[in-house]
């Protein structure tokens, strides 16, 4: 098995695929509409925010090298408290791929006339159904793909940065552009672009050396996405201004820098924009590859500690050595969110927000739990507790951004939450009963 283990640079390569996906353009337009200029500080502030939770979660994967949100619960609080982080991540974290496959699809229908014709729906299932099968392929085989991906996102973010070095412009930080008041609503969705960096706890298990190179892929991938993040949106508002903010969505954000960048060749800026729009759809399409190659792992987890009904038959592996009932069980939880949200995208970031501040907080109070049961627990007090503080503070923002977008996707994310929790409650009797059988 350790010929298909990732290495330190694989392991940032997929988090920072993740964390560096389609949110980064979806927020554009939302950024600058609720914060102005002060958008690109969102990114900042959400950094600093989770540098106490990060330093928890990368204690954690010392300690557990070979676990992640799973174990993280399991062992140092109870199964139940495990199995509760570990599903609504897996859940939650499907509603940013699904996100980010619909935009792609969208995105792609704008530059191909011809695919207007045909449901973005359909292409949508598309899609999902050749990630399944791609992710049944062995880890190395996934590793390169998601090279491919990152090369063609980071084409649109570096034009952006530097058409801003020739378009920045000094009206565009007068003090109308600073929309204070407008910063907590932005928190939620600099969240939703920069959470990714956890996927190594998806992945600890498959990493060579985990407990150092967990811990180091964590702080990179979250330092490289964080500085790329902030200076994107800042050079993207310093060149267009508040005339970002008058757009009606996302889909408009490079048409209105090329305007402005090639005002009398209309015929360039068409070219270009088509570039950059199929590397943002690319730029989607491997944010949610790469978040449907880590998360599989997950439930494999939960399916070899006995938790899912019909355990044993997720536990299988291919010949790649890749849980493939898990890759399908994921395909199908993208198609369900496809039908409940209909591809909305402030519902499907906030409830992949959502879904990971749950597994962060759990993760945090199992350090806690840890520090407490035992003092010599290689973390100093302040970093949980300050840890719980930043959960508190995130899952109060997810909820006051619902009040805004709607409440009702709520609902549906609470249902898959309980319908986690009722499997896990049958699995747990079906196992006692199967026990008492063989004890007879």
């Amino acid at each position: 098995m350790s010929k298909h283990k990732l290495s330190l640079g694989t392991a940032i390569l997929v988090n920072v695929n993740i964390m560096m996906g389609a949110g980064l353009f979806l927020n554009t337009v939302v950024l600058s509409q609720r914060a102005g200029m002060l958008g690109c500080f969102s990114y900042i502030l959400i950094g600093l925010l989770l540098l106490p939770l990060i330093a928890s979660i990368t204690t954690l994967i010392s300690m557990h090298p070979d676990g992640g949100f799973y174990t993280f619960g399991a062992k140092e609080i109870n199964p139940f408290a495990g199995f509760f982080s570990s599903w609504s991540y897996f859940v939650g974290k499907l509603a940013s791929a699904t996100l980010m496959i619909h935009t792609s699809v969208l995105l792609v229908q704008q530059i191909l006339p011809v695919l207007q014709n045909i449901s973005p729906f359909a292409l949508d299932l598309l899609i999902i159904g050749a990630f399944v099968l791609l992710n049944m392929l062995n880890t190395q085989t996934g590793a390169s793909i998601q090279r491919w991906f990152m090369g063609l996102k980071l084409i649109p973010i570096f034009f952006t940065i530097f058409a801003g070095l020739f378009l920045i412009s000094g009206s565009n930080f007068t003090s109308i552009n600073y929309i204070w008041e407008g910063i907590p609503s932005t928190i939620a969705l600099a969240l939703f672009a920069t959470t990714g960096f956890e996927a190594t706890c998806s992945l600890s298990s498959q990493i060579k050396n985990a407990a150092k190179n967990g811990r180091r892929a964590i702080f990179i991938s979250y330092g490289i996405v964080i500085l790329t993040a902030t200076l994107f949106q800042f050079m993207l508002y310093a060149s267009v201004g508040s005339q970002l903010a008058t757009q009606a969505t996302y889909l408009e954000t490079f048409p209105t820098l090329l305007a402005k960048l090639f005002p009398t060749f209309p015929l360039l800026a068409k070219k270009i924009e088509i570039l950059l729009y199929l590397a943002i759809a690319s730029s989607a399409l491997g944010g949610a590859y790469g978040i449907m190659y880590s998360n599989t792992w997950n439930l494999y987890t939960l399916a070899q500690n006995k938790h899912l009904i019909k355990s044993s038959y997720f536990e299988k592996l291919n010949k790649y050595f890749i849980p493939f009932a898990c890759v399908i069980a994921e395909g199908f939880v993208c198609v369900l969110y496809l039908l409940i949200a209909r591809a909305d995208q402030l519902s499907l970031q906030q409830i992949g927000a959502l879904g990971c501040v749950i597994a962060y907080t759990v993760s945090v109070l199992s350090l806690l739990t840890a520090k407490i049961k035992n003092k010599k627990t290689p973390v100093r007090w302040w970093i949980p507790i300050l840890g719980i503080l930043n959960c508190a503070f995130l899952i109060g923002f997810c909820i006051y951004n619902f009040t805004l977008s709607g409440i009702t996707p709520l609902y549906s994310f609470f249902a898959l939450l309980l319908f986690g929790v009722a499997i896990y409650f049958y699995s747990k009797l079906s196992n006692q009963n199967n026990q008492e059988k063989i004890h007879q």
